[in-house]
Order: C-alpha cells, then structure tokens, then sequence
C-alpha cells in the first residue's frame, strides 16, 4: 500500500514583535476619494453649526456622520442600501445610549448588547472594517449627554440628518462615475451566522468584555467610563491574538502621543471655523493614513474624538484630561488584551 505524502506547511510572520507595530502596509494605492469624502462629511456640519452659532449641531451631525467611513469598493446599488442601514444603526444606538444612560449597570448593559449585535451583524454581512466599531463609539457618547427622550429628539434627529448628508457625499461619486462596479456576493446571512460558532461566539466575548470594561471604568471612579469601553472594542477588532496584541500597543502609543496634539489645539482656544477645519484634516489624515498603520492613524483618531467630544465645554481642564484619556485607553486596552487571552480558545488564538 502506497504511503500518502505528508506535507507539513509552516507559516512565519516577517513582522513580528515591535517591528509588526510600526510595519508600513503596501497597499496599492492611497484612498483619496474615501478620504475626501469623509473630510467634507464630517467637516461641513461642524462649519454650519459654526455659522449658524450652534456649534453643537455640528457635533451631533457628526454623530451620523460616521456613516462616510462604511464607504468601500462596493457597487452603487449596494452602497446606497448599505449606508441607509448604517445611518439608522448609528442613530439607534446613539439613542439607545442617551436613554440607558441613566445608571453605570444601564449604561454597561447597552454598551454590551451593542457590541454583541454590531459584531454579530458586521461578521455575518462580513462588512470590512471599521466593522462593528463605531456603534459602541456612538453608543458610549449616548450614554454621556444624560438627557431625557424628550430633550433628546432634536440631537437624534440632527444624527440623522448627518447620516443623510454622508449618504447624500457617499453616493455623489455615482455623477462623476457611473461605471457599475461588480456586485460582491455575501454569502454569509444572520441566519447562517447563527449556526457558525465562530462568529456567535466572538460576539458574545466582545459584548461581555465591553460590559466588564465599562462596569470597572464605573467602579475605579472614570469621568467618561465609555472611553474604557471604546478603547477595549477597538482592540478587540482583531482576529488572532497577535493582531489584538498589535493593536493594545498601536492604540496606546497613538493616543499617547494624539491627546497631547488634541490638548495643544484645545489650549489655543481656537475658533469654531478653525477647528471646523481642524476637524476636517485630522478626519483626511486618518483615512489616508489608517490603512498603513493603525499606530500613526491613532494619532489623528485621538484628537478628532477628543475635539469632538470636548468643543463647546467650558470647564475642561486639558491636563486632568490627558491624564484621564491616557488612563482609560490603556485600562481599556488591557481589558480587551485579557479578554483574548482567557476566553478565546487556543486553537483561536493562532
């Protein structure tokens, strides 16, 4: 009997360890159009807001948005069904988030239900990066603003006139180029994903360890404990250990060295016009940048957030606030790194 040949395949990284931190991606060519668009789709609310003398218009437009970033090579009919459904995503969840946000075990409860279901539902639909990231995001704001639902009418509504704006830029490039591209086939459904144990299981791991970061953020005393929460579901995108390990260290390195530009800009008291354009580059940078390295995009994603989550304040204290940016970024971290490490199986962790 004829012996089978077995043939032992070893994969190796050629960039492991720290040099796998700072690795520049070849990508074929820079996003200029995505880049663009994102720029104008978050910018031009916040100058409106400006003009208008409500900056804080332009903040909460900016809430929907985030829409623009789910802009990928996918054909116009598709694009155009897809952002509708992220729009109205990013607004429930920011509406769930303003109305649970009334206690830290509310709080912690959404953040974590909207973790489950935005992984659930960003596997199953295999919707590239920034996958099911920025519904916690959106969510964790929510849950900040402290308001009533009848006070909070009017900032859900702005988020969703935002989101139309961004549909609105994502869809523009259809009249400067009408060539269809090839519809891509999703072969995955929720029905399906709820058979596949890898993706049910994922979810539930990542809407427990945001509900686990943002019950600590609680308990150690955090003035924004969802900045834990963002932080650890940032990290937790990753799909092996060594992409979640990268990604603890990029995301602590950027924001260490990101609150401080966005604690520069802060301390210069600048117009509502000058950081509408702030806002804009810093959103440009980040969409250029990102798909090289996510460490050098964190430097640009720390003080976007921060301008947008602390223009209009006039008690911020910029030092207590690098301090505690710093603080909660590397707890969140942690939280998501541990996570990995004691709930992933090991065969999922190669």
């Amino acid at each position: 009997m004829k012996k089978k040949k077995i043939i032992k395949i070893r994969t190796t990284s050629k960039h492991k360890g720290w040099r796998g931190v700072f690795h520049i991606n070849r990508t074929p060519k820079y996003p200029w159009k995505k880049a663009i668009s994102a720029a104008i789709t978050m910018g031009l609310p916040f100058l409106i807001g400006a003009l208008f003398g409500h900056i804080e218009w332009g903040l909460l437009a900016g809430i929907g948005g985030f829409t623009s970033l789910y802009v990928h090579n996918e054909s116009y009919k598709q694009r155009a069904i897809k952002l509708i459904i992220v729009n109205i995503g990013l607004v429930v969840s920011f509406a769930l988030g303003i109305i649970c946000g009334f206690s830290f075990l509310s709080t912690s409860l959404i953040l974590g239900i909207i973790s489950f279901l935005s992984t659930f539902i960003c596997s199953a639909y295999k919707v590239p990066p920034p996958s099911g990231y920025f519904f916690v995001l959106v969510c964790g704001i929510g849950t900040g603003l402290q308001m009533t639902l009848t006070t909070a009418l009017l900032p859900i509504g702005i988020a969703l006139m935002g989101g139309c704006l961004a549909w609105l830029i994502g869809m523009s490039e259809w009249f400067f180029d009408k060539k269809e591209i090839n519809q891509t086939t999703r072969n995955h459904t929720w029905k399906a994903a709820l058979k596949d144990s890898t993706i049910l299981l994922a979810s539930i791991r990542n809407g427990a360890a945001i509900f686990v970061a943002t019950l600590i953020a609680f308990a150690l005393g955090f003035h924004r404990p969802y900045w834990v929460s963002i932080s650890c579901a940032s990290v937790l995108q990753g799909a092996t250990i060594s992409i979640i390990l990268h990604r603890s260290f990029q995301r602590s390195i950027g924001t260490a060295v990101g609150v401080f530009i966005a604690g520069g800009i802060l301390a210069q008291q600048p117009s509502y016009w000058l950081l509408g354009l702030c806002v804009m580059t810093l959103q440009f940078l980040v969409e250029m940048i990102i798909v090289r390295n996510y460490a050098f995009a964190v430097v640009f994603i720390t003080p976007l957030a921060l301008l947008i989550a602390e223009t209009g304040r006039s008690d911020t204290d910029i030092p207590a606030l690098i301090e505690a940016r710093l603080l909660e970024t590397l707890l969140g971290c942690a939280i998501g790194l541990a996570t990995a490490y004691l709930i992933w199986k090991r065969s999922e962790r190669s």
